[in-house]
């Protein structure tokens, strides 16, 4: 895992606020000059993230090596993807962070979409390009909307991410984009985490999928330290957790259905889980929505 940083939120925060579990927006300059123009190389466990340079530039540093990013441009770093940014005063634009567990829902589990965006891309304004140009479009008008005050933001923040990311898949479909590669441990990674998706049963241990990953139970953890920082039981009970809460904010199920359904025969066991990972028991975290 060696020097890595990895964060919940923000960089630098493990936490952040976000709009209908979806969407935070900060200005690149803000973050710029809090951290005195330089972010270091750090990992963000459950975000995807969209950052726009709207003037300037910066140098995008992944896996150790550097990019230059020149405006007007746009860029996506899926969750678990080291990034560091080096920016300057003149450098100006957004972090649009999106709470990856949302995204998904929102996208209905579409595999193909999901495995697209799931790679680095950075796209650079062009006049004739239609796609860049209409991608642009929206990202400024998710970014206008998520700074106003209007009726019904919410509803709307939530239709201009969706067509946000349909923008950005059509764009990375095609060779719009400038696709850099992922390492072997974030491939393995993320077919280990779809496995997980697939499966969707919690008795299923960490040896049986690294079998099914055709390597060891040892192998397994140290790509889920690299990638995540995390042990991949705990990969496990996180995406378990996150569907719980699913069940909790949008199904009226009691709290043993929603343990039954996540195939944990014990509710009991389940609560505790639930309220060690988040605090919170299941019908605290209910009564709160």
């Amino acid at each position: 895992m060696g020097n890595k940083l990895f964060f919940k939120g923000i960089y630098g925060d493990n936490s952040i606020d976000m709009v209908r579990d979806i969407i935070h927006i900060t200005p690149m300059e803000i973050t710029g000059k809090r951290h005195e123009w330089f972010i270091k190389p750090h990992v963000h466990s459950d975000l995807f993230q969209i950052f726009v340079v709207e003037s300037g530039s910066l140098e995008l540093i992944i896996n150790g090596e550097s990019q230059l990013v020149e405006s007007v441009s746009f860029f996506s770093i899926p969750k678990n993807i080291s990034h560091g940014l080096r920016m300057n005063a003149d450098t100006k634009g957004w972090v649009i962070s999106l709470y990856d567990k949302s995204l998904e829902n929102m996208l209905k589990l579409d595999t193909d979409i999901i495995n697209t965006i799931d790679e680095i891309h950075i796209s650079k304004l062009d006049e004739d390009d239609k796609l860049i140009n209409d991608a642009l479009t929206t990202i400024r008008k998710c970014i206008e909307e998520y700074y106003s005050e209007l009726p019904g933001k919410q509803h709307a923040l939530q239709y201009l991410v969706g067509m946000m990311l349909l923008r950005l898949y059509r764009i990375f479909v095609t060779s719009s984009a400038v696709h850099l590669s992922d390492n072997k441990n974030k491939i393995y990674y993320r077919r280990f985490v779809q496995l997980i998706k697939e499966m969707k049963s919690f008795k299923i241990s960490v040896e049986d999928y690294a079998s099914r990953l055709a390597i060891s139970s040892g192998h397994l953890n140290r790509i889920c330290k690299d990638v995540s920082g995390l042990s991949p039981k705990d990969v496990i009970i996180n995406f378990f957790i996150d569907e719980a809460k699913i069940y909790l904010r949008n199904f009226d199920m009691s709290i043993a259905e929603i343990s039954y359904e996540l195939d944990i025969e014990d509710p009991a066991y389940f609560t505790r889980l639930f309220k060690k990972k988040t605090e919170l028991t299941p019908k605290e975290f209910r009564s709160q929505l």
